[in-house]
């Protein structure tokens, strides 16, 4: 008889396959986005594993795939996209193996589940047709069998899809085959159709996926240590406590010496930097922000790795080591310093040229670094495990990630670019790669594009972004492309744009 658990499984291979292929086939992301997670979330979480729903690592994941969905449907910018679907499967491997504590854990869980169901999958369809055939043994031969070649046949695509990008002469032959093999079926049978199919049959291997956990990587996740404290040996002999001593020395004047030259460094750009920073005093301002940073940075990951090692095990425990984790808390303080110095760097370098996401990245990239110094801190004071700050740093990698979906960052960037004046000027053929979603701010300060080039570009965008727009249904409805199409009309229809040149299609 077929348990709750077994019935909604099967329900879910039905439906979810099919809300698929209906809502995202030739669409962009959108609604359907969150319509089709929302049901997953819904199905795993209180009907599949609803045991999971009570851990608070799955609570938290289930919150951020929610927010990230609705960032979607708000801006539909590609950040929001990519962390919305990395939410969603994470938050599916945390749902699977509620066990697991950290984000590593719960990727691997869900991407050995995924390719585990390459092979499960299959096994799972031959037990059920051999349930329904039941005693017909014609039946359940032609059934055993023809499951029986789905792996090969899968495998085999799989070095068809290589053998076919690797070669250019079998790629041409497979394409010279294709049509004419189309052009006999052309009355019953199409290119889309076909399409569609393996469109579907992808959504149905994802289902599998998502909705049967085949327990391959529940061995894997026991490898992971979970304990969070350091605790000291029990035994040392007089070698190991010789060894100690030494390791303590050691540690004690390179820390100590580090420090004395950071502490150089940190008084030099404190004056240079913080206090009297001149732009004509700078000389190369790409070399100071370009190469000074990635060095600062490097001796910033240099640090937390001395740090780490020194602080691995036995030495916390060492007898009188107050003065060598005074020198350890200097050193955090004195990069945590650094890290101020080296988004004045950046801030410089954006008030200089302009903004854009690889200057934003650096910011986000040194908040991480300060949030792993801060738990290096923790993990010093409070005897903490590499396990510790590895669970806290990844988490917080994670809901930092999902904090940066909240912006439109083409949009911010677009407008900050376009009231501010630099020194440097405008960089326009950058503002006119950015997404679809700047081009009414675009369109409102035309009259600033330097050359009729810019100004045909943006016309051509413009039309192609109409066009794609009115491709999709309401599946891919969002707020941000709806309210640019909008205001775009509204603007061409006050005042359009005359292309100085033909325009290509």
């Amino acid at each position: 008889m077929k348990t709750k658990k077994q019935t909604i499984q099967n329900a879910s291979l039905i439906v979810l396959p099919l809300l698929f292929n209906t809502i995202f086939w030739k669409e962009d992301f959108g609604v359907n986005l969150l319509i089709f997670s929302g049901l997953v979330m819904l199905i795993l979480a209180f009907f599949l594993f609803p045991e999971s729903i009570r851990k608070p690592n799955v609570q938290v994941a289930v919150v951020l795939t929610l927010l990230s969905g609705l960032m979607v449907l708000v801006h539909n910018s590609l950040l929001s996209k990519l962390g919305h679907l990395a939410s969603f499967f994470l938050m599916i491997g945390l749902i699977q193996e509620s066990h697991a504590k950290t984000i590593l854990e719960a990727a691997l869980q869900y991407i050995i589940n995924f390719f585990t169901t390459f092979i499960e999958a299959p096994r799972r369809l031959q037990k059920a047709s051999e349930s329904i055939f039941g005693e017909n043994k014609f039946a359940s031969f032609i059934s055993r069998n023809v499951f029986l070649t789905i792996i090969p046949m899968l495998v085999f695509g799989v070095f068809f899809l290589i053998f076919f990008n690797a070669n250019p002469v079998f790629n041409e032959l497979v394409n010279n085959s294709w049509k004419y093999a189309i052009s006999l079926f052309d009355l019953t049978f199409d290119e889309a159709s076909l399409g569609r199919v393996v469109f579907l049959l992808f959504a149905t291997y994802l289902t599998f996926s998502i909705v049967f956990n085949w327990g391959v990587a529940k061995n894997l996740l026991k490898l992971f240590p979970q304990n969070e404290h350091i605790t000291p040996t029990e035994q040392v002999s007089e070698q190991e406590s010789n060894y100690q001593r030494n390791e303590y020395k050691i540690a004690l004047m390179l820390i100590g010496s580090v420090n004395a030259l950071l502490l150089i460094i940190n008084i030099i750009d404190i004056n240079f930097l913080w206090l009297s920073f001149d732009y004509s005093q700078v000389g190369n301002l790409s070399k100071l922000v370009h190469e000074g940073t990635e060095t600062l940075i490097l001796s910033i990951f240099l640090s937390i790795a001395i740090l780490l090692y020194y602080f691995r095990k036995d030495l916390n425990f060492y007898q009188n080591n107050k003065l060598l984790k005074s020198l350890a808390y200097t050193w955090i303080a004195q990069n945590m310093v650094l890290i101020i110095s080296v988004s004045l760097r950046n801030y410089y370098y954006i008030d200089f040229y302009g903004l854009t996401h690889l200057r934003i990245g650096v910011g986000v990239f040194l908040l991480i670094t300060l949030i792993g110094l801060c738990t290096l801190l923790i993990k010093i004071k409070d005897l903490k495990s590499f396990f510790y700050m590895f669970r806290v740093n990844t988490w917080a990698l994670y809901v930092v990630f999902m904090g940066l979906t909240l912006v439109n960052w083409d949009v911010l960037i677009v407008r900050y670019n376009l009231s501010h004046t630099f020194k440097n000027g405008v960089d326009y053929n950058y503002l006119l790669t950015l997404s679809d979603k700047t081009l009414p701010i675009i369109y409102e300060n035309r009259t600033k594009l330097p050359s009729e080039a810019n100004q045909n570009w943006l016309m051509a965008r413009t039309e192609q972004y109409f066009k794609r727009q009115e491709g999709y249904t309401w599946c891919s409805w969002n707020f941000a492309d709806d309210a640019a199409v909008e205001n775009l009309k509204t603007q061409i229809a006050a005042s359009p744009i005359v292309p100085v040149v033909p325009l290509k299609n």
